[in-house]
């Protein structure tokens, strides 16, 4: 059984696609988590950022309601990329983690 479990989704402007999603991690990291507090290598958590940054790009900042300026190219790019950083993410956290997918960033979302 996990000890950790946390959510993985996008919340625009934040910064954070990582959330505790029960007590063990809330008690440890709080609810946002940042990557850099987690045993992970350097590029991964810094990836993480970028993968923040580049979904800050999905969104009409002069009024976030109206459509996503990408198109469906960049759509594909960003969800592989998100699918491929929570691949990873799994890998290098083990088993005492379980990292649940809300991104809607996979084929199946």
């Amino acid at each position: 059984m996990s000890v950790y479990i946390l959510r993985f989704f996008f919340d625009p402007g934040s910064g954070i696609c990582l959330w505790a999603a029960n007590d063990a991690a809330r008690d440890k990291w709080d609810y946002p988590i940042d990557t850099r507090d987690l045993p992970l290598p350097e590029n991964t958590w810094r990836f993480a950022y970028h993968l923040c940054s580049w979904f800050d790009t999905s969104i009409d900042w002069t009024y976030p309601p109206d459509p996503s300026p990408w198109d469906a190219a960049e759509r594909d790019r960003f969800n592989n990329a998100a699918q491929q950083f929570l691949e990873t993410l799994r890998g290098q956290l083990g088993t005492d983690f379980d990292v649940v997918d809300e991104s809607a960033t996979s084929a199946a979302a």
